[in-house]
């Protein structure tokens, strides 16, 4: 593993979490000094984290 990396590449990170689980998860990214990829459907995940830019996708195509 490499030393120093600031990229985090999550898909669809809290499926099969709980809610202690999802609270952490988001209070780690919150405080993740890198650049976060993240792919979900969980719309309160998206409301509870912090976003600097949102690339939707509708059918393949950015929407």
């Amino acid at each position: 593993m490499a030393n120093g990396a600031n990229l985090l590449v999550l898909d669809e990170p809290t499926n099969h979490l709980d809610l202690p689980a999802i609270e952490q998860l988001e209070q780690a990214l919150d405080t993740f000094p890198g650049t976060v990829l993240l792919v979900t459907h969980d719309r309160e995940l998206l409301d509870r984290v912090r976003i600097t830019r949102t690339i939707r996708l509708d059918n393949g195509r950015m929407a």
